[in-house]
């Protein structure tokens, strides 16, 4: 006897995945990529911050070694061409309020890059004593003036330093503030004051850990350098540029 050989249906788990296994299944690998790009993104702002600290230090050494050269440190750049503004005839910088020159760094002068790692200009503060040049009298080891004053907050509660001859900043990756290189055109301001205290024009400038949850008013990634002024006699004096 022949016996019949019937062809039944598959049991339901070989037939493929349901559609809710597959929406899990789909959730777990969205988990897997998020938990591998959040360490991504940390990475390349990392790098972002510490490719910037590297410029300003470049900016904090060729502003050194152009007072060494000139005898005096550049005046900022006030308007967008990216050359220090002198008043004809005066060899004082073009503006000053306080005894604080402010505006953005000459990098023409400098032979330095144009922007941050953003495309923002760097802000440039400056004791407009140490920027001036014949026929104004430049700086010697008993010029006094108003020195730049570093501070943890705008409220200046705790002081890191207040004889700096000159600070720079980099408005960091919102760039709020700043001068963007590209249109010119100054950024949207801050909601923080903080990082409102690095682009007005007082002598106050504010460096403190970074900063970007909560409020927008407690944001804060400003990257900022700074030169003591007898950091700066040193370097002259041993260059024989001061007696």
């Amino acid at each position: 006897m022949t016996r019949a050989i019937h062809f039944g249906r598959l049991p339901s788990a070989a037939s493929g995945f349901t559609l809710v296994e597959m929406a899990i299944a789909v959730m777990v690998i969205a988990l897997i990529l998020g938990g591998m790009l959040v360490p991504l993104v940390t990475q390349v702002e990392q790098r972002q911050i510490s490719d910037t600290e590297r410029q300003l230090q470049e900016i904090r050494e060729a502003l050194m070694g152009f007072a060494v050269t000139k005898g005096y440190l550049p005046c900022p750049d006030t308007g967008s061409n990216g050359s220090e503004n002198v008043t004809a005839g005066t060899g004082i910088c073009t503006t000053v309020a306080g005894g604080i020159a402010a505006g953005r760094i000459p990098y023409l002068e400098l032979g330095l890059g144009n922007s941050d790692i953003w495309g923002n200009r760097f802000t440039y503060f400056v004791n407009e004593l140490y920027a001036r040049r014949s026929p104004a009298t430049p700086f010697s080891l008993s010029s006094a003036g108003t020195d730049v004053r570093i501070c943890s907050s705008q409220a200046c509660t705790t002081v890191y330093s207040s004889a700096a001859v000159f600070a720079v900043i980099s408005h960091g990756k919102n760039g709020a503030g700043a001068t963007n290189y590209y249109t010119n055109n100054t950024n949207t301001a801050s909601s923080s004051a903080d990082e409102q205290e690095n682009y007005d024009t007082d002598k106050d400038v504010v460096t403190r850990p970074f900063y970007s949850g909560g409020a927008a008013a407690s944001q804060f990634d400003d990257v900022v350098v700074w030169l003591s002024k007898y950091t700066l006699f040193n370097r002259m004096v041993a260059a024989g540029k001061l007696p």
